[in-house]
């Protein structure tokens, strides 16, 4: 009876059972991915940085596992180690040094004896811009609120977002911690990890999956270490001259240097103010040598950028710009290096598939 009736069912019950059973099927596929999105979204910036991070070191793991023989766990143990020794530190130092700047300067504010030192006379001495330099410097040292109120609802909009982002370089250091704590356990399963790359680019792009399984590694590889590389080395450099000399609010000026230099702006927007303020206050030799060494210090990304960041893995400028300032702007801290490597990449797969 029951074949029978199976052997009497319309072909458009046939279609629409099947259609049903689909339907269901798909349905709860997409709660369960549903659910595991929103499970893991609080963790997808560290753990994307964490894999970049492991594609990063990846040649140095290979080549201390190749001293370590079997006990390739010991090499990425040390890469970890050292990885944090080399983040913690100065971070620290900076939070410190940013922190009790930025209370220094609210505190200042706060009771009213924040004010600007006045010129020297030497100032209006300089050739374009020393007269007007020199007035507009010491109707500001001489009355600060009148020679900003023209600017002030400019200046109150960009302060607030630029210590609400300052605000969350603390946590950016914590999640970098993290992620390079995941990266050394992803480092240890590497040989796996790869060849679930590799199919996973197969079963996307077909037979040209491995091309761009070679181009994102090779991508990722280049711009984290050519162009974020870059900028920490740059920070560094322009960061000791301000520590020696004794720049003001020192921790604030070397983050803005760090996001100026990722975001591939020139570094003349820091080093320029610097050298007014070492004529201004310096004696003239050590203010000009000093000049020297922050104008050869802007401009060592263009012999550092080549080396680190290879043949094949260039991209334009602008690409940098908008994925550091658009993460920035999205994701804070760490979205400024992740967003500068996640749009290089996928302007480089989306020229890979355009040229094929």
């Amino acid at each position: 009876m029951a074949s029978e009736n199976s052997t009497n069912r319309k072909p458009t019950d046939t279609i629409l059972a099947t259609a049903v059973d689909l339907i269901v099927k798909i349905g709860v596929l997409l709660v369960l991915i549903f659910f595991c999105i929103n499970i893991l979204s609080p963790f997808v910036n560290i753990l994307l940085w964490a894999m970049i991070i492991a594609i990063i070191v990846f040649p140095l793991y290979e080549k201390l596992g190749g001293y370590f023989g079997k006990r390739k766990k010991m090499a990425s143990l040390i890469i970890t180690i050292l990885a944090l020794a080399i983040l913690l530190v100065p971070s620290y130092w900076l939070l410190s040094s940013l922190v009790d700047g930025l209370a220094q300067l609210g505190a200042d504010i706060s009771d009213g004896s924040f004010e600007i030192p006045p010129p020297s006379q030497q100032v209006s001495e300089w050739p374009l811009i020393g007269n007007w330099l020199y007035t507009n410097w010491l109707a500001a040292s001489e009355n600060l609120g009148e020679a900003i109120q023209e600017y002030l609802p400019q200046i109150t909009t960009i302060s607030e977002k630029l210590l609400g982002a300052l605000a969350g370089t603390g946590l950016g250091i914590l999640q970098f911690a993290l992620s390079t704590i995941i990266a050394g356990v992803l480092l240890t399963h590497s040989g796996d990890a790869a060849r679930s790359g590799r199919k996973f680019f197969t079963r996307l792009a077909g037979e040209r999956g491995e091309e761009f399984a070679e181009v994102s590694e090779r991508t990722v590889r280049g711009v984290a270490t050519g162009v974020i590389g870059v900028a920490f080395i740059q920070s560094i450099l322009i960061g000791f001259a301000m520590l020696v000399v004794g720049v003001p609010l020192a921790g604030v000026w070397i983050v803005i240097t760090l996001i100026l230099a990722i975001a591939q702006l020139p570094m003349l927007i820091v080093t320029i103010p610097m050298i007014i303020w070492l004529f201004a206050f310096k004696e003239p030799l050590p203010a000009v040598l000093w000049s020297i060494y922050l104008l050869a210090a802007g401009v060592s990304d263009n012999i550092l950028k080549p080396i680190l960041m290879g043949k094949g893995a260039t991209v334009p400028m602008l690409v940098i710009f908008l994925g550091a300032i658009g993460g920035f702007i999205v994701y804070g801290f760490l979205g400024l290096f992740l967003g500068a490597i996640i749009l290089s990449l996928g302007y480089k797969l989306y020229l890979t598939w355009l040229n094929e």
